[in-house]
């Protein structure tokens, strides 16, 4: 294993607000576009006094001539140089880190213990498990118990990464901290919000709570925003709502509980088949300081 240290770019005077949200971030990158752009909106979100560490898992297996590595140490070095200057162009300190070990999946979930936040790839497709890191997100989603983005590169003619941003509450238990950390999110970055309810069920007590989410935020962003309560499968109303509005980030949380609807069953739909990044929040939201 080796760990490098980036050298500290210039205090360009980010917003404290995300900052203590995601002071710590862990980004696994492999090579991949996405991957890249996880590490470049990681470093949105974090600002300049945040600290992104960024991981190769080269996943070596084998012994002498018969060892063989996922990405080769020379490509990684590559793959982490690259990931540090597009950290330091965002004006955010790294340390880059190459790991040996496998599988990349425990790799990962093991290093992100302790950090804010996880950034990767979001999954090529639905259906097809892409490259190393598309591979371990499918993981990732299932099984971290830190805040998760699952980066797309945002498409052009679109917001900029986290300038408009949509918030799915369920207005179930622990959405208000979702909403509030989406707040301070919003606020740092000077971004609109779409607030939708996406649940398939709904009651008084839900429709109560969003309306009290709707002002909470309003107040934080001194300004109305947009709020919809469509009807039908929350996870196809998440993804077509976040493209009617072209937004850049889906922000909701995640649920494990058993049944039909357990760990995350509409979190992974999202993240499968929005066109955009996608931040999950589990129930015990990011750690804060």
């Amino acid at each position: 294993m080796t760990e490098t240290q980036a050298p500290p770019p210039q205090d360009e005077g980010t917003s404290s607000e995300s900052e203590r949200v995601f002071a710590e971030t862990l980004c696994a990158v492999d090579g991949t576009r996405r991957s890249f752009a996880a590490v470049e909106q990681a470093a949105v979100l974090a600002g300049s006094h945040g600290h992104l560490t960024l991981l190769a898992v080269t996943a070596v297996t084998g012994s002498g001539a018969y060892q063989s590595a996922a990405i080769g140490p020379a490509r990684a070095e590559g793959i982490l140089n690259h990931a540090a200057q597009l950290a330091t162009r965002a004006g955010v300190p790294s340390t880059v880190v190459i790991d040996p070990a496998k599988p990349p999946a425990s790799v990962i979930l093991d290093r992100a213990r302790g950090h804010d936040l996880l950034a990767l790839g979001a999954p090529v497709t639905s259906r097809l498990g892409g490259m190393l890191i598309g591979g371990v997100a499918v993981e990732a989603v299932k099984l971290s118990t830190i805040p998760l983005l699952a980066a797309r590169l945002v498409a052009a003619g679109e917001h900029g990464f986290a300038q408009r941003i949509l918030l799915a509450s369920d207005g179930l238990d622990g959405s208000d901290e979702l909403v509030e950390l989406v707040g301070r999110l919003a606020k740092a970055q000077n971004a609109s919000v779409v607030l939708l309810h996406a649940t398939d069920g709904e009651s008084r007590a839900q429709q109560e709570r969003l309306d009290q989410q709707a002002r909470q935020l309003e107040a934080a962003l001194g300004g109305v925003i947009d709020v919809r309560v469509p009807p039908g499968d929350a996870a196809d109303a998440i993804v077509e709502a976040a493209k009617e509005t072209a937004v850049s980030l889906v922000a909701m949380g995640t649920h494990r509980r058993g049944g039909l609807k357990g760990i995350g069953s509409v979190s992974r739909h999202v993240v499968h088949e929005a066109h955009c990044s996608v931040l999950l929040v589990p129930p015990e939201g990011p750690h804060t300081s």
